[in-house]
Order: structure tokens, then sequence, then C-alpha cells
């Protein structure tokens, strides 16, 4: 599943700086809303996994949802998506919750048969941009670096890309980051 989670995202990457070669979508410096890393990551995984089945807003319980779910009775797995955009520290605690309430709350999916035997994955979509005066010195720099160095999360698969943006004077370069983990349950 890994490399095929790997694949997805670097299809995701391309999908992004094709839509960045002539658009822009944000106004000044609200970024891009999470919605538009969990449709993206869904779009470039059917391209390549054409008999999955994805779910956005994939209720739980009392009106709570984890943002998509993927079914894939071709590999044997199922994996719930959560998006987050790292503008500071209080998402990087959010991430963490998010990484929390996937594992603990899996069991909540409406799954029957044998998919309750597949393997069972959690991926954690996350975009940042960081200041290319800053550098490494940009604050949202050093929380992506810290969300890497954690010692609790130290076994999740993770990768980090840079979306090129050629047709746009920024400012900023936009980051798209990845940890994919074995959900125990």
């Amino acid at each position: 599943m890994t490399k095929n989670i790997e694949n997805v995202f670097l299809a995701t990457v391309m999908s992004y700086e094709k839509v960045l070669d002539g658009y822009y979508p944000a106004r000044g410096s609200n970024g891009f809303t999470e919605r538009n890393l969990t449709f993206n990551f869904s779009h470039n995984y059917l391209l390549k996994n054409q008999d999955a089945i994805i779910w956005q807003e994939s209720p739980l319980e009392k009106g709570k949802h984890f943002d998509t779910l993927i079914i894939d009775d071709k590999k044997k797995a199922i994996i719930v998506v959560e998006a987050k955009r790292l503008q500071n520290e209080k998402k990087i605690k959010s991430i963490y919750d998010d990484f929390r309430r996937i594992n603990n709350h899996f069991k909540e999916i409406n799954l029957h048969g044998e998919k309750l035997s597949y393997s069972k994955y959690g991926l954690l979509l996350i975009d940042v941009w960081i200041s290319k005066k800053k550098g490494t010195a940009d604050k949202r720099a050093r929380l992506l670096k810290d969300l890497f160095s954690d010692d609790r999360y130290n076994d999740i698969q993770h990768k980090e890309l840079e979306v090129k943006i050629d047709s746009f004077d920024c400012s900023e370069t936009y980051h798209l980051v990845y940890k994919l983990f074995l959900i125990d349950k």
C-alpha cells in the first residue's frame, strides 16, 4: 500500500502544479481549502485504482465525519483520510488529534462482511506555505519539521514535496505532505 499511496501522492502534486500553471485559486494569503486536498488526492486515487470506492465526509456517530473514506477491494484495503492546513501550533495539535481520532473511531465506519478483515490505514494530508525569504526560519517550516520529528509518530510513512509555482510571483513555497499509518483495529 505504501508504494500505491506514494504514486497517488506524486500524481496529486502534479495535479496541483498543473492547476497552478494557469490559475491561482486563492485571494491574498487565504490559501487553499482542505477540501481541495481530499478532492485532488481522491481523484488521483481513482485514476490509478478505478475499482475503488470513495466517499467524502464519511459519517460517524453524533454528526461527526472523516474527510474521506477509500475502500479498495482489489488491494483489500480501507483508507481513512483527514486533511489539514499547517498554519500554527494549534494545527499541529489538530493533526495529532486527527491521528488519534482515526485510530479510536475507525470502528464506527459502517463496514460489513469481508471488508472488516481488510488492511486499515489512516492518511493525513497536510499542506503548508513557507516564506521564501525566511526559509527554515519561518515558523511554519519549524512546525513541519517538528511534525516529522515527534517520536510518538516515528513509524509513520511520510513524504513532503514542494509544488512548483512558476506562473505567479509568490513570496512563499507551497508544500504538500502526507503521513500514512496502519490502524491497529
